[in-house]
């Protein structure tokens, strides 16, 4: 008795687990390439900003077709062709390859790095002809696709707000209000 109750037991669990367990209610991961634009607005309009790529990570089955610069809305700013998919390897990553970083992420703060970033890269930002290691990833927050930025030797300045540092000290990067794709440079922070 207790051995038929037992079965119909794990019988009835077994339905109930699997119920609704079809491939259609399990959708694959969306492995398009999409556009991701991250914008960067210098202080005045006589700056000249290059960006060259060194190295990247993405999440694993995720598609990487390269990145361009140019604008977007009138704002200078690179733009990856890749997938997306966070993944906490990208992070880690991420996080490998910057002393600091910083994110947009209106209207919350940052935590202290992602936890999961659907892509990374590190490169050379030039800024009116001075050389900057640089390391930028996208990552999501809510319904928002969001950006870190930052790198080796770089720092945070909390003087007025959060802004990441360039090693020299000379550049400050600070999310643009309302935002999750766009960092002001400045001389001062």
């Amino acid at each position: 008795m207790i051995r038929n109750v037992l079965f119909a037991f794990f019988a009835l669990i077994s339905a109930i687990g699997f119920a609704g367990c079809g491939s259609d209610d399990n959708p694959a991961v969306d492995t398009s390439t999409h556009d991701n634009w991250v914008q960067l607005q210098p202080w005045e309009d006589s700056v000249q900003l290059s960006f060259e790529l060194a190295d990247y990570s993405i999440t694993s089955g995720q598609p990487w077709g390269g990145v361009s610069t140019g604008t977007q809305d009138n704002t200078w700013g690179i733009d990856v062709k890749a997938g997306r998919h966070g993944s906490s390897g990208v992070a880690d990553w991420f996080r490998s390859h910057a002393s600091s970083a910083w994110c947009a992420n209106f209207p919350s703060d940052c935590p202290n790095w992602p936890s999961d970033l659907n892509f990374a890269m590190t490169g050379t930002l030039t800024i009116n002809g001075a050389n900057y290691p640089i390391t930028i990833g996208q990552g999501s927050t809510g319904l928002h696709n969001n950006w870190w930025i930052g790198g080796p030797g770089w720092t945070l300045d909390v003087t007025f707000g959060v802004a990441v540092v360039t090693p020299d000290g000379k550049y400050f990067f600070e999310p643009v209000d309302d935002t999750f794709n766009q960092f002001s440079i400045s001389t001062s922070p």
